[in-house]
Formats: C-alpha cells, sequence, structure tokens
C-alpha cells in the first residue's frame, strides 16, 4: 500500500484545476536567464559573470595565474591517486553521483575556453605511468576559461569568468537557453518536444546544433555530430548516465504537455509548451533543493521564507571551481546494467566485460543507450553504489577524462586545481574566513586523515613551503572530506543553493508571482525523481527504491558486487594530434606552385619574343600559302600576303600590291603603311634567300631602291618567289626599269638590309661625325662605332627628305630646300658627306663674310647676283615658322624696313646685293652665335659658341668632373622643375605609410581577443597593413587611367598643382607599389597558413569567428588554400597579377605589345577577384570596397566619356604628320 501512495498523489496532481484559465495570462520566463530580477535584468543570465564572495587572489592582483604553485598533476598524484572499489559508507548510489553531473550542468558553463586561447602548461613529473612513460618530459595543456573582456583591466577590475548559462533552475538542461535552439527541438504541435525515429528517443543532430563533439580518446577521431541527440545541453551526450537523465526530463515534458493537452484542448502549443516547461521546472527545482541537496551535504535544509530582489543569484567561484567538484570523488569507474524483466537480473557481460568502463565510452553514449536501453541504465544505477566520499578519484577520471584531439587524455583533479587558480580563488584558510569558518592548520584540516596519512598531509606541506595560506581551496576543501563534503564545501554550496532560490523570481514556492496555487506547490512537494522514472521508463514500481539516491537495507536488487578496474576493459592510453601531419606535401607543393606562376609567364613571355625573332612558322601563313596572290585581280595588279621585316624582333603582316610603278605595302585591314614609287628606267636590286635555304619557312626577298631604305618581306613558300619577282619585274616594264636578283644566304641577306631603323642610326652617325670633324670634337662621335665603319661615312649620302627630317622641319620649307640647293654640287637630289661638311665649316670656322654670303647664296633662288626683297621676307618668314614665331606679314614687313633703314640700304630698292647683305650682317655682333637646330638627329650646335656643344646627345661615355657647386644647382634645378611631382610621391608614400602602419598597429595590438597575434606574431599585422596598402594603391591606380576625366581635370586650377600629363608614369609608380604590398601580402599569408594549419578547433573558432567548422571536421592546408573563397581567390590573384605584370614590363610590353593589351584586360578580373577574396570575412569584414568604389565610379564614367567619343563621329578636313612628330588634325 505504501508504493501506491505517491502513485495517487501524481494521479491527482493531473486531476486537479492546477491549471486554470489565469495561467494563460501569466509571463513567460525567458530561456537566456534575463528579466528574472526586474532591477537587475542580467543577473543569473546566460553569459553573466560568475560572483566573487571572497577577494581574487591574481599574482599580479589581475588575470595572472600564481606559477610559484606545486604542479597540479603533482597534487593529483599525491593526494587523489588510491584503490577505486570503495564502497560509498552513507550507501548513495551512482543515481546520485551521474545526478549531481546534471545539477552541474544545469546551472554552470564556465569552463568553456574564451579568446585568445590561454593555454597554461602543467609540469607532468619525469616517468609519470602515464603521461611520461618513457620519461621524455612532458606538459598537460589546460586552457583559461573565457571571461568578461571588462575585466582584468586593472587592481579594482581582476578578470572575471562567466556563466555560459543560467544561473537559475530553470530546465536549461533540457530546453537551453536559446530561443532559437529550443526551437529546432520542439514539434509545435500539443506543445511537445520533437521526437526522433525511435518513439520516446529525442531526434538526433541532424540540424547541425552545436553540440560538444570531441574525438572520444578511446577511438581518436572524430565522428560525424549526426550520431548525437539533440537535447537543450550541449554537453549531454558526455556518458551513458548524464545522457539518460537528459532522456528521461525530455519524456518527463511531453508527458507533462499531452496531459495537460487533455485537460485545454483550447489551448494553442505555446501555451501547452510554456505550462508543461513550468511544471518541468517547478519538479526539478524541488527534487534539486529537497532531495539531492540534503544527501549532498549530509543535513537538511531550511524551509523558502519569501521572494528576496537583493540576494545576487550569480554562481560563485569557489562553489564552480572547487566546492562542487566535490561528487568527483564518487564517480565510479564504471556502470552496472541490470536488465527490466521484472527480475532481479544484472547483465553479466556488456561489451565483453562485467560493467561498462566510463574512460571507453566518452561521447559514445548515443550508442550504449540505443543499445542497452535508458531502463537498463537507470536500474543499474539504482543498484550500484557509489565510491566513497574521500579523497580517492577513480582513475578514469584522474588519468583518462576526454581531452582534446592534441591531447586526448586528462587529468580532472589537475584541471579542477588549475582552475580555481584560473579563477583567482585565494587559499583555503581565506576562503574558510569569507565563510566565517576558523583557520586550520596542516594538523586540523583533517585529524583523522593526518592520524592514518601523516606522510602524504607533510608530503603535502612541503611542496607549499610548509606554509598552508598558500594551499589552494580546492585541495583543502578535499582534505576536509569524512563522509561528505567538509565544513567549507558545504557552506559554500549552502550558501550558492539557497541563494539561488531566494532570488529565483519564477521559484515555485513564490507565491508573488502567481505560477501555483497553494495545493499545486503542496503537490509539487510530493514529486520524486523516483515518481519521475516511474512516469518515463517502463520500470516498475517494485523495482526501484523509495529514495533513489541511497540503497537502504531492505531494497530490491542489490549490486552483484562493487565495481572497481580489476577484470574490466582496460583503458586507451592518452594520445597526441599534430594537426599538421598530412600537409606538408600540400603545403610544399602549393608553394613551388606559387612560386612558379611568374616564372611561367616569364617563359611565355620568352617564348612570344622568341618567336617573333625566329619569325617561326605559324598557322597565319597556312592561310598566306592558300590565297598569297589573286588570280581574279587584273593582270597589271597583284595582290600578295607577306610578312615585313622590320627588325631583328618585329615583324608584322601585311599585303603587298603591285600597279604599275608602285609598291604599296598595306595592314591586312587596307591601312596603307608604305608606297615605293619607281622612277623611270630604275634599277632594282633584289637579294632573295637560296633555294634550300630554309626548308621549312618560306624565303625572304629583300628590295633595294636609291634614295630610300630597304625593303624586306618574307613570302609564304618558295614556289610564291618566282610570281613575286615577275609581278615586281611587270610593274616596272612600262618604265623601262630592270630588275636584278641575286640569291644569297638568310643570314646574309638580313645583315645587308638597310631598313628605317638601321637607316636612321646611319644617319645619326653621319651627322654626329660631320660635327665632329667640323668643330674638332671627337667626343661627338660614337664611341662603340669602329674605324671602318668610320670610313663608310664618307661614303654616305643624305636625300632633302632626310635633312628637312634632321633639321625637324618639313620637305618643302623654303630654308631647307635653299640650304639643300647651296649645299649640293655632283647630284641635285643627294647630299654627299664632303658637301655637307664644307658647309658647316663655314659656319663654324668661316669668316662673318664666309657667313653671310653663304646666307645670300641661300636666298639667291635665280642665281643672278640678286635677291627679291619679297624673296628675302619669305626665307625670314619661313625661319618664324620653324621656330614657332607667330607674326603678322605688316609686322614683319616693318622690322625689315627698320633693319633695312638702319643698315643704310635703299628702302625704295626692289633688289637686294651682296653689299646690301654685308651692311645688314656687319650690325651683328661679331661673337653673337649661329645656331642650327638638328633635332631629328638628336642634334643642337652653336656653331659659333662650341661649348654648347654639351647639348649634344653624347654617347654613354661618361665624363667624369670634380663634384662642385654645380652638383648643388642641379639638384635645387631638378626640384625645381619636378616640385608638383616630387609633391605628389610624398603625398602618396605618406599615405602608403599611414594605411599600412594603422592596420598593422591595430592587429599588431588591438585584437587580442581574436588569437591572432599568439598563433601568427607580427605575420598577420604585416599582412593586413600590406592588403590595406595594395587596396589604396588599387584604387588610385584606376585613377591614373581615366583620360578623359584627366583631359577635363587638366583645365581646372587642380592642373596647377597636379603634373597630370605625367598620368601614365606616375601609373607604373603605383602599380610597383602595388606589387609590392602584394608580394609582402602573399609571402606573409603562405607563413600565415602555415600557423593556422597547426590549429586545433578552438584555437580556428578563435582566429576566424565568423566561419562556422562542423564539429567533426578538421581542416587541412589543402582547405585553407583551395577549399575556401579566400585561398582559392588569392591562388588566382597570384597567378592573374603575375601575368598582368610579367607582359607590362618594357622588354616584353616591346616585343610583344598585343600581348600586353590582352592581359591588361585581366583586370576586369583581377578587381572581381579581390572583391571575392574578401567577402569571407575570416579576418575582417571586407574593406577594399571602402578604398575602390570611388575611383571605380570615376573610372567607369570616365570610360562612357570615351565610349561616347568613340562613336561621335568626327569629320576630318586634314591630317599632317609635323617634324616633331605630333599629328596634325583639321
Amino acid at each position: 500500500m505504501g508504493w501506491a501512495i505517491p502513485t495517487l498523489l501524481l494521479a491527482q496532481l493531473f486531476t486537479s484545476t492546477f491549471c486554470s484559465d489565469a495561467l494563460r495570462t501569466q509571463e513567460f520566463q525567458r530561456y537566456d536567464g534575463w528579466y528574472n530580477n526586474l532591477a537587475n535584468r542580467d543577473w543569473g543570465s546566460a553569459g553573466s559573470r560568475l560572483h566573487r564572495d571572497s577577494p581574487s587572489n591574481y599574482e599580479d592582483g589581475v588575470y595572472m595565474m600564481n606559477l610559484s604553485l606545486p604542479s597540479a598533476r603533482v597534487l593529483s598524484d599525491l593526494v587523489f591517486k588510491g584503490p577505486s572499489g570503495i564502497p560509498n559508507a552513507r550507501n548513495m548510489t551512482s543515481m546520485f553521483a551521474f545526478f549531481s553531473q546534471v545539477v552541474a550542468y544545469e546551472i554552470i558553463a564556465s569552463t568553456q575556453t574564451g579568446c585568445p586561447l590561454e593555454v597554461m602548461k602543467i609540469p607532468v613529473p619525469p616517468g609519470d605511468p602515464v603521461y611520461d612513460i618513457n620519461g621524455e618530459g612532458t606538459d598537460i595543456p589546460f586552457t583559461r576559461a573565457k571571461y568578461d573582456k571588462q575585466s582584468g583591466q586593472g587592481f579594482n577590475s581582476p578578470r572575471e569568468q562567466v556563466n555560459e548559462v543560467t544561473a537559475w533552475i530553470d530546465g536549461s538542461f533540457v530546453y537551453s537557453v536559446m530561443e532559437a535552439w529550443v526551437a529546432t527541438m520542439r514539434s509545435f504541435q500539443n506543445g511537445t518536444l520533437k521526437e526522433g525515429s525511435q518513439k520516446r528517443y529525442p531526434p538526433l543532430n541532424n540540424p547541425h546544433i552545436p553540440l560538444n563533439n570531441p574525438p572520444p580518446p578511446q577511438i581518436h577521431r572524430l565522428l560525424n555530430p549526426d550520431r548525437l541527440f539533440l537535447l537543450g545541453d550541449s554537453r549531454v551526450n558526455e556518458n551513458p548516465g548524464l545522457l539518460s537523465f537528459g532522456i528521461i526530463l525530455y519524456r518527463w515534458h511531453n508527458i507533462l504537455a499531452q496531459r495537460m493537452q487533455k485537460q485545454h484542448p483550447d489551448w494553442t502549443d505555446e501555451e501547452l509548451f510554456q505550462a508543461a516547461r513550468r511544471w518541468l521546472t517547478a519538479t526539478l527545482q524541488k527534487i534539486i533543493f529537497y532531495d539531492f541537496l540534503p544527501a549532498l551535504i549530509n543535513e537538511e535544509v531550511e524551509p523558502y521564507k519569501k521572494y528576496m530582489p537583493h540576494v545576487p543569484p550569480g554562481i560563485s567561484h569557489a562553489f564552480a571551481a572547487a566546492a562542487f567538484r566535490f561528487p568527483h570523488t564518487i564517480v565510479p569507474p564504471a556502470m552496472i546494467l541490470r536488465k527490466n524483466v521484472n527480475a532481479c537480473e544484472f547483465r553479466e557481460e556488456v561489451g565483453g566485460f562485467p560493467a561498462l568502463r566510463l574512460c571507453q565510452n566518452w561521447w559514445n553514449a548515443q550508442d550504449i543507450v540505443q543499445e542497452y536501453t535508458v531502463d537498463e541504465i537507470i536500474l543499474g544505477m539504482a543498484s550500484q553504489l557509489c565510491e566513497a566520499d574521500d579523497l580517492i578519484v577513480v582513475e578514469d577520471l584522474r588519468d583518462y577524462i576526454f581531452g582534446p584531439m592534441h591531447f586526448t587524455r586528462l587529468d580532472v583533479v589537475a584541471s579542477s586545481i588549475m582552475r580555481g587558480r584560473d579563477n583567482g580563488l585565494p587559499p583555503y584558510n581565506v576562503l574558510r574566513k569569507t565563510f566565517n569558518l576558523p583557520e586550520l592548520t596542516w594538523e586540523t584540516i583533517n585529524p583523522k586523515l593526518y592520524a592514518t596519512n601523516k606522510e602524504m598531509i607533510d608530503k603535502l606541506a612541503a611542496l607549499y613551503g610548509g606554509d598552508i595560506n598558500y594551499l589552494d581551496a580546492y585541495v583543502g576543501g578535499m582534505l576536509e572530506l569524512d563522509n561528505g563534503p567538509g565544513d567549507l564545501f558545504k557552506a559554500i554550496i549552502k550558501d550558492q543553493f539557497v541563494r539561488l532560490r531566494d532570488s529565483d523570481r519564477f521559484w515555485f514556492e513564490n507565491k508573488q508571482n502567481g505560477l501555483f496555487t497553494d495545493e499545486e506547490i503542496q503537490q509539487i512537494h510530493k514529486i520524486t525523481l523516483r515518481d519521475i522514472i516511474k512516469e518515463t521508463t517502463e520500470i516498475s514500481e517494485e523495482w526501484l527504491q523509495k529514495d533513489v539516491f541511497y540503497f537502504k537495507e531492505g531494497d530490491s536488487c542489490p549490486q552483484p558486487f562493487q565495481v572497481n578496474i580489476t577484470g574490466l576493459e582496460q583503458c586507451v592510453p592518452f594520445m597526441r594530434f599534430d594537426h599538421f601531419t598530412g600537409n606538408e606535401v600540400t603545403y610544399i607543393f602549393t608553394l613551388i606552385g606559387l612560386g612558379c606562376i611568374p616564372l611561367i609567364c616569364f617563359g611565355i613571355g620568352y617564348v612570344l619574343i622568341q618567336r617573333r625573332r625566329r619569325m617561326g612558322w605559324d598557322s597565319s601563313f597556312d592561310d598566306l600559302s592558300a590565297t598569297a596572290i589573286d588570280d581574279d585581280a587584273p593582270r597589271d595588279h597583284y595582290h600578295i600576303q607577306a610578312f615585313e621585316w622590320l627588325q631583328e624582333c618585329y615583324v608584322r603582316q601585311v599585303i603587298v600590291e603591285f600597279s604599275p610603278g608602285v609598291l604599296t605595302v598595306r595592314k591586312p585591314r587596307g591601312l596603307i603603311l608604305r608606297k615605293m614609287i619607281f622612277p623611270e628606267n630604275a634599277q632594282i636590286l633584289v637579294y632573295h634567300s637560296e633555294p634550300g635555304a630554309s626548308t621549312v619557312h618560306g624565303p625572304y626577298c629583300l628590295i633595294k631602291l636609291s634614295k630610300t631604305y630597304d625593303l624586306v618581306l618574307r613570302l609564304p613558300s618558295f614556289k610564291h618567289l618566282p610570281e613575286f619577282l615577275a609581278a615586281l619585274t611587270l610593274s616596272l616594264k612600262k618604265l623601262d626599269g630592270q630588275v636584278t636578283s641575286i640569291p644569297i644566304q638568310n643570314e646574309q641577306l638580313l645583315e645587308k638590309a638597310e631598313t628605317k631603323d638601321r637607316r636612321q642610326q646611319r644617319l645619326d652617325h653621319f651627322f654626329r661625325e660631320a660635327y665632329a670633324r667640323a668643330f674638332n670634337q671627337p667626343k661627338l662621335s660614337d664611341a662603340e662605332v669602329n674605324d671602318h665603319d668610320s670610313e663608310d661615312v664618307l661614303n654616305q649620302t643624305i636625300t632633302r627628305h632626310e635633312l628637312a627630317q634632321a633639321m625637324g622641319m618639313r620637305e618643302t620649307d623654303m630654308f631647307v630646300q635653299r640650304m639643300f640647293a647651296v649645299t649640293t654640287h655632283s647630284d641635285s637630289d643627294v647630299i654627299t658627306f664632303a658637301e655637307f661638311l664644307e658647309v658647316l665649316r663655314k659656319f663654324s670656322e668661316g669668316t662673318m663674310r664666309d657667313k653671310y654670303k653663304l646666307l645670300f647664296a641661300m636666298c639667291d633662288v635665280h642665281g643672278n647676283g640678286r635677291v627679291r626683297r619679297s624673296e628675302f621676307a619669305e626665307f625670314v618668314r619661313s625661319l618664324n615658322a620653324v621656330v614657332g614665331v607667330s607674326i603678322s606679314e605688316s609686322s614683319q614687313n616693318h622690322v625689315i624696313e627698320n633693319i633695312l633703314s638702319r643698315s643704310g640700304v635703299n628702302p625704295g630698292s626692289e633688289y637686294l646685293t651682296s653689299a646690301d647683305f654685308e651692311a645688314i650682317f656687319t650690325q651683328v655682333d661679331e661673337r653673337r652665335p649661329v645656331g642650327v637646330d638638328f633635332r631629328g638627329a638628336k642634334i643642337k650646335v652653336n656653331l659659333q659658341e662650341t661649348a654648347s656643344l654639351s647639348s649634344f646627345a653624347l654617347s654613354t661615355v661618361p665624363e667624369y668632373k670634380c663634384i662642385s657647386r654645380d652638383v648643388f644647382g642641379s639638384v635645387a634645378a631638378f626640384i625645381e622643375t619636378y616640385r608638383q611631382h616630387i609633391a605628389i610621391m610624398f603625398i602618396f608614400c605618406c599615405i602608403n605609410a599611414i594605411v599600412f602602419l594603422e592596420r598593422f598597429w591595430h592587429y599588431r595590438y588591438e585584437t587580442e581577443h581574436r588569437d591572432l597575434r599568439r598563433v601568427m606574431g607580427a605575420g598577420i599585422a604585416i599582412t593586413r597593413g600590406a592588403a590595406g596598402a595594395l587596396s589604396f594603391c588599387m584604387a588610385v591606380v584606376l585613377l591614373t587611367v581615366c583620360r578623359n576625366v584627366i583631359t577635363l581635370v587638366r583645365e581646372t586650377p587642380l592642373g596647377e598643382f597636379i603634373p597630370f600629363d605625367s598620368a601614365i608614369t606616375f601609373h607604373k609608380i603605383v602599380a610597383l607599389f602595388a606589387a609590392f604590398w602584394a608580394a609582402l601580402h602573399t609571402i606573409g599569408h603562405c607563413v600565415n597558413f602555415y600557423h593556422v594549419a597547426t590549429q586545433s578547433q578552438e584555437g580556428l573558432h578563435c582566429l576566424f569567428q565568423e566561419a562556422v567548422f562542423g564539429s567533426n571536421f578538421l581542416p587541412s592546408i589543402s582547405y585553407w588554400f583551395y577549399g575556401t573563397i579566400t585561398g582559392l581567390t588569392g591562388i588566382l590573384l597570384v597567378a592573374v597579377m603575375s601575368i598582368i605584370y610579367v607582359f607590362a614590363l618594357p622588354c616584353f610590353m616591346k616585343r610583344a605589345y598585343h600581348a600586353f593589351r590582352l592581359t591588361h584586360l585581366l583586370n576586369v578580373a583581377f578587381y572581381a577577384l579581390t572583391v571575392l577574396h574578401g567577402l569571407p570575412k575570416l579576418l575582417d569584414s571586407p574593406k577594399f570596397w571602402y578604398y575602390a568604389i570611388g575611383p571605380v565610379i570615376i573610372f567607369v564614367i570616365d570610360r562612357i566619356m570615351g565610349m561616347r567619343q568613340e562613336y561621335k563621329k568626327l569629320k576630318i578636313l586634314n591630317a599632317e604628320l609635323l617634324p616633331s612628330g605630333w599629328l596634325a588634325l583639321d
């Protein structure tokens, strides 16, 4: 009959009217714990600080752990090591031990790692049987906990760790602390939680909720998180006992929701869910405070009085880091399973062993629960006695608890000691005084222990230097144990739970919140954990004792034996893992590949240049061979396709047209490149390749015509050579010309060819040698020309056109015509070297009489000894036009009249004689220079003051001078000339430096919370600084090519301060800066990627807080290079940038300009990839668009302006190529 009373009470609970309509208007308690205390809204909330009830004890008073204290592992071995299998003297069951973990996870989550990772080393004694078998020396890693970033800044604000779950007993173990998390668990039907494929079990983690999923140490590899059960706490799958309680509470919620739905079918899903949650929370509060807590501290607790909003509920450091770690000592090394068969029958074989070893089943609970059911685990825990309340912690926790991938086994005792130091817990006696307890000595901490194990106490005292005032609070508190927690831990635990109860506005006994009536409160008080187990499982009540936390005499089905490690499965020893293992080959070959990309581009460019240099056969010749001669053309008109050889490294495809007396060279699209007009009786000399001189390439033809440079063509094949010669002969037929063909070797033919460039070199040498001899200045000669070549110049002749080009004038200018006329003697069409030298010597060495006679001869067009005044005026006007002087005709005539009048020349005379010229020039200063500017030949000579020959374009022979003040004058002149350029460069360099240093400083000193500095050192600061400067350069380089905008802005006042004409030069400078920053950024990230690939998952979470990695995913170096947008676009950027820069080098641009144009089109892809490069926000939000958005808009506007101009029709009336090289358009 006694067993039936609780059942009747429970039935009455759900048949009464506790679910009144008033409940529909009640406040729903938040999941994150906020607003429980209306005056202090964040008290007890998820993410709030732990409560510090005693002064902190950091070494520096702020955050540093005391490293002078004994090794936590040494303390663990000395104090907490011992045999397992000692039964609990109070007959407490293992259900109590595992339920204590439920309670801990309900209110505490303060050991999560923070950012940056702070990894401390726990020294391991040499030869440690678990961690240092070979005596090589090692350390156990300990990661400090997450803390409030607003703390740890000074003496009045020491570091304060945070609690990631709510401090309230509000069912967060079942529901979590996040609304989104709860939503994934709900079915949204009748207020229930979602069921999985297995009836009455929660679903598996298919939504990929971030459950804890460390690698099980027994198998040492990452597993799929989908295998885990989805419940409210991320740690619930840690072990079978904990998971069983999670499933029981999950079922308890659904039972409550179903019964409420039957009572109130008109309630919505949300109302049913919140009502079931309130009742589950209330029953959990009652069980924890009124059932679990008295059993834990072995004394009754005072009854509830009232809600006290001024009491802080926060979990204290002493509770989280010391006192509530006491249950570690009662956890058994294995779990007994008991069959649910209405009989006292235990499983004698669990995986081949009599009990389920904890160390071999960390994070494998879901498989155990599904294989053996929750019922068998619960029955086993109800019968099994836990370990004794003593100092001994079983090796499954002390040596073989789970750890990270790189150190799979940890020591829970050593971690607890270090956690106290991490939290800044004061020493043992200081903490006792905080709770009004007297100080103790080594002898009085535990007199019974001191009497039985004095040697251990003495060794412990020696480790602390004999001073108990340094004793860690956790170690001291555990030393007090005697069939339960000692005075210190008991006071801390009791204080914590009383504060939680009294400060909770939603506590079930608080009548002011209106959640429950007096009758309902009394009914809740009668519910026990046994009742919930019975409702949520298929266990019969006769096989479950009344108080499941104890196994008393007379209870059914006692354990068959006290579990110890004898006969159990052996724990897999700890293992290490190097996260870079297996990445070596990928990393090395990736770096080699990145380094080879520029080399490959150089190689391609070299091949293109060599191909042009050798003029190798290509597909274009195939087309030529098919249509080389146009058979449909008229008889006297022929078209042939060929290649024109211009110089060693440059050829171009052309179309050669023959018509009577004319050879025309055109581009394939029709533009005329050259015309050779044959004179009457022309003697044409044609050198061509000997048959067989080239078995692969077509023959060369060199056409020599007097008074012009040679034409070198390359025909498609030898079969076209006779046709070509025939066409040339036919073109000369009507002119009575003659073609002489001479076969020679290719090398000799190309050597004989006097192309335009070679002719220009000969002309330059012609003028240099002439001036060197005229002025007796050997330095004007080319130093690189040998004596033989200098003698050859005596046989050179120049035409009127070449003379005009050398002087920078038109061939039709009067001065050129008269200069040519007075210079030539033997032939009216050319000037010999001797004739030109004779005229130069008259200007340089002749008397003033010789000079004005020469000028008179130039003006005497008809050679009759007199010059018309109009001819003289025209001669002067021609000179004015050449030097750029614009003067009206009337003004010029007026000036001439004045000169003639001053010279005594009759103003009315129509002709000027030689005597008149003598009278005019005798008025000129004898020392006044006479100058001739040979701009085309790069020569400017003062014919009287030969010292001005320093302006001559000399060869590269250095002239050594002593350093004088002229150097400083030259520097000053340079600065004055280029002051605008210097100012712009100074500003540009300063901005580069500022952007780099700002980013460098930010990532070096202002992002410690990201863990970047610890992992990558200065590398990340350098690369991010380079990235900022590179972004700036990429923005500026766009502005330098906005030609249309620059043209407009040049006309504004800005044109006075900015040298817009040097935009292209500045474009190259900016590009060089960008190349430097890009190289620095690339090299830096290659090093950074190595550091990243060595990090654990916790480290990666700190480094890349915007990225989400699966708990079973361990990124490799190939992932970072090829599996991320940042890495892949980075490699593509290196490739694209290498292509652009290599083909923009002068050596390639000169010889492969078409390739330069094509590769520069890749800039569109370059900027697009740069935008994509920063989108994943691995390190920071994208910043490139801040720099580039303005220049891109301006660039687009410029392109639109350019397109409008391209489509705008322009009528060109006249086009003339000026001697200066400019094209004049009308």
